[in-house]
C-alpha cells in the first residue's frame, strides 16, 4: 500500500511539472546565419520573466545572461572577459523585453567554421535555457589585399575586401587589420556586389580609406572608412561601369569621377533620390510627328524607276545540256 501511494505521489509530481509553465521564456533569433570572420555576430534575444521578482542583468544584478558557445561537441568557446549585455537591462516580473547583444564581443569566435548557440539566462541558482541555433563563420573570398603604412609600426595597416554569399545574393565586405598588434580593428558590410565593376580601393592624404563597388546595373556606392575602423559615411551614385572611377586630386584628397550621385528629397528629409538622366539615344523630334505650321515636312521619297523585263533568249543563246 505504501509503494502504491508513493507511485501515485511521484505521478502526480510528473503531471505537474508537465503542465507548469516556464518561469523564464527565451525566445531569440540571430541577425545573420552565417557571418564573415570577424564581422559582428548581432543577435536579438526575447526574455519573458514569470519568476514573480524583477530580474537585473546589470553586471552585479541578480541575473546574468549568456550563450554557450560550442565549436565541437562538448566544447565551449571562451569569452574574452567582456560583458555580453552592454547597457543596464531590468525586467519587471510579468513582462518581456528584448536585448541585443553582440556575440564577437564576448567570445572568441576566431576560427571559420561551425557554431551552435544556446542561450542561458542564470537566476536563482537555476539555468533557464532557450533554443538552440547554429552559426556559420565563413573567411570569405578576397577579392583585393593591400598593406599600408611601414611595417613593425603601430600605424600599420592592411585592409582586405571581401565577398561573401548569403541572403541569394553576393555581399561585399571591409575588413581592417592592425597586423602589428596582431588584432581586426573592423569589419562591415558594404552591400550588394555585382562583379561587372572591380572594386576599387584609394587612401586619403588623411588616412581615410575610400571604397567604390558596383551594387546594380548602374549603381555605385562609395564607402568612407577611417584608419581605425570607424565608418565616416556612404553615397550612391549612377553611372556606367567604364566611366566612374576613383581619383586621388593633387592635395591628396580622393573623389568619384564620371557618376551622377543621388540627391536628397528636399521634402522627406533623409531619404534619397536617383538623378534624372536625359535617355541615353536622343531621337529627332520629327520623327513620327506631323510638321508644325510653317515648317515643311520632310521631301518626298521618289520611287526607283522600275527595272526593264528580261527579254526571251535567242535559239542561238540558249544553252546547250548534253
Amino acid at each position: 500500500m505504501h509503494r502504491t501511494l508513493l507511485s501515485a505521489l511521484i505521478l502526480a509530481g510528473l503531471g505537474l511539472c508537465t503542465t507548469a509553465p516556464a518561469q523564464v521564456e527565451i525566445e531569440w533569433s540571430l541577425r545573420h546565419s552565417r557571418t564573415l570572420l570577424m564581422e559582428p555576430v548581432r543577435a536579438t534575444v526575447s526574455i519573458g520573466n514569470h519568476t514573480g521578482r524583477n530580474l537585473d542583468l546589470t553586471p552585479n544584478g541578480n541575473a546574468r545572461l549568456r550563450f554557450d558557445v560550442e565549436d565541437r561537441p562538448t566544447s565551449l568557446v571562451r569569452e574574452t572577459g567582456q560583458p555580453l549585455v552592454r547597457r543596464p537591462v531590468i525586467i519587471p516580473a510579468g513582462e518581456t523585453r528584448e536585448v541585443e547583444v553582440n556575440l564577437l564581443e564576448a567570445y572568441r569566435i576566431l576560427h571559420g567554421q561551425s557554431y551552435m548557440l544556446l542561450p542561458v539566462l542564470e537566476f536563482g541558482g537555476t539555468r533557464f535555457a532557450g533554443p538552440r541555433l547554429s552559426l556559420e563563420v565563413q573567411p570569405g573570398l578576397i577579392l583585393l589585399e593591400r598593406h599600408f603604412g611601414m611595417p613593425n609600426q603601430a600605424d600599420a595597416r592592411t585592409v582586405s575586401l571581401r565577398q561573401l554569399h548569403r541572403e541569394r545574393t553576393d555581399r561585399l565586405f571591409f575588413r581592417l587589420d592592425a597586423p602589428t598588434d596582431g588584432i581586426c580593428l573592423g569589419c562591415y558590410e558594404l552591400g550588394r556586389l555585382i562583379r561587372f565593376f572591380v572594386p576599387r580601393l584609394e587612401q586619403d592624404g588623411e588616412g581615410v580609406f575610400h571604397v567604390l563597388h558596383q551594387s546594380a546595373p548602374d549603381r555605385f556606392v562609395h564607402s568612407r572608412i577611417d584608419t581605425d575602423g570607424v565608418p565616416l559615411g556612404t553615397a550612391f551614385y549612377i553611372a556606367q561601369a567604364g566611366q566612374i572611377r576613383l581619383v586621388r586630386e593633387a592635395d591628396g584628397q580622393v573623389a568619384v569621377t564620371g557618376g551622377t550621385p543621388f540627391e536628397e528629397d528636399p521634402e522627406r528629409p533623409g531619404i534619397l533620390t536617383a538623378p534624372s538622366l536625359p535617355p541615353s539615344n536622343p531621337y529627332a523630334g520629327q520623327i513620327g510627328e506631323l510638321p508644325a505650321k510653317g515648317r515643311a515636312g520632310p521631301a518626298a521619297v521618289r520611287p526607283a524607276p522600275a527595272r526593264p523585263a528580261p527579254r526571251p533568249a535567242s535559239p542561238a543563246e540558249e544553252a546547250v545540256v548534253w
